[in-house]
Formats: structure tokens, C-alpha cells, sequence
């Protein structure tokens, strides 16, 4: 079933790249970003989550971070060492999230994400060193998800990208998380 607006997201309990457990009811209370990334090297969604890092002190106080990635721990270990720990990064190897909550694959959504954000991938590449080719396990063709969570668990929005680099704003993810 595909996530809604007033949807509860009750279970989500994945191995992290610090090698604990994340579970979802150790952060019960507070508000959420919740996004499906693609494969483990994924320059995209490394990027993605480094311009999370960089912003983290624009967040709410009470504002929790989780990135959940289609792929092998050991490989998603690999590719997220220049992350901090202000998000968790867990893996979900047998796609059971993502199948849970119909996280699309898309060819055509990976070309089209390639032409239309050519810059990002080279920033990601180039600028920041997310090297595609770190570790490639998982999901390449998968397309993102962000979930936000107000601190009752509820959905206030959610969006199903259309390409690679189809995330919610920024500018919406930190005025969520201060509202």
C-alpha cells in the first residue's frame, strides 16, 4: 500500500550503519523525515543526506532524521562513511519496507533524473566524492519516498518521487520540522 496523509507509520525496525538496531518506537514523540533512497553508493541520495547534515541546525529541536536504503548493511557501511550520526541510516536488505509501502523502480525515472539533475550528480561526484561505484548494492533503478511525521505519528505529507532527484524541498522538511 502506498503511504497517505493521515496514515501512522507503527513498526520500522532495520540494522543501522553504527551497527545497532533502529526501531522506530525509540523515537516515538518527536517529528520525522522519513525517506526510501535507492542503492548503497547512490551519489543522489548521499548528497541528499549531506545537504540533511548541513542544515541540521536549521531542524526543530524535537526532529529525527532516518534514510533507508535497498541494500546489503556491509555495502551501505561502505558507501555512508563521510555521514555524521544526525540521521539514521539503516539498510533494508529484502525490501520488506519497501515493498510494505510500494516504493516504485523506474527505468525511465533513473534516465530522466540523470539528464534533468546532470549538475547534482557531478556536485555529488565530483564536489562531495560520493563515487557511484563504492558499492553497489540494492535498488538501482528505485526512486525516492519522503514521509514527514508530526510528533502524534501521523503522515502530514508524503511524496513519491517521479525521478532520482525528486525530494520534497528542503525549505518544506525544515519549516515542518520548527511548526
Amino acid at each position: 500500500m502506498k503511504i497517505r496523509i493521515g496514515d501512522t507509520i507503527d513498526e520500522l525496525s532495520l540494522p543501522a550503519i553504527d551497527g545497532s538496531v533502529f526501531d522506530l518506537e525509540s523515537v516515538k514523540g518527536s517529528k520525522m523525515l522519513i525517506t526510501f533512497y535507492r542503492y548503497s553508493s547512490c551519489p543522489f541520495c548521499h548528497l541528499r543526506i549531506n545537504e540533511t547534515i548541513n542544515n541540521k541546525s536549521k531542524f526543530g529541536e524535537n526532529f529525527q532524521k532516518i534514510a533507508i536504503f535497498n541494500c546489503k548493511l556491509e555495502s551501505l557501511q561502505k558507501a555512508s562513511n563521510k555521514h555524521d550520526d544526525s540521521v539514521f541510516i539503516l539498510a533494508d536488505e529484502n525490501r520488506y519496507y519497501f515493498d510494505m509501502y510500494n516504493v516504485e523502480k523506474s527505468g525511465f525515472g533513473v534516465f530522466l533524473g540523470s539528464i534533468v539533475g546532470f549538475f547534482r550528480f557531478m556536485k555529488a561526484i565530483f564536489i562531495k566524492g560520493y563515487n557511484p561505484f563504492t558499492s553497489m548494492s540494492g535498488a538501482f533503478t528505485g526512486l525516492p519516498v519522503d514521509i514527514l511525521i508530526n510528533e502524534n505519528g501521523i503522515v502530514e505529507t508524503v511524496k513519491y518521487g517521479k525521478t532520482t532527484i525528486d525530494h520534497i524541498p528542503m525549505s518544506d522538511v525544515i519549516e515542518f520540522s520548527n511548526s
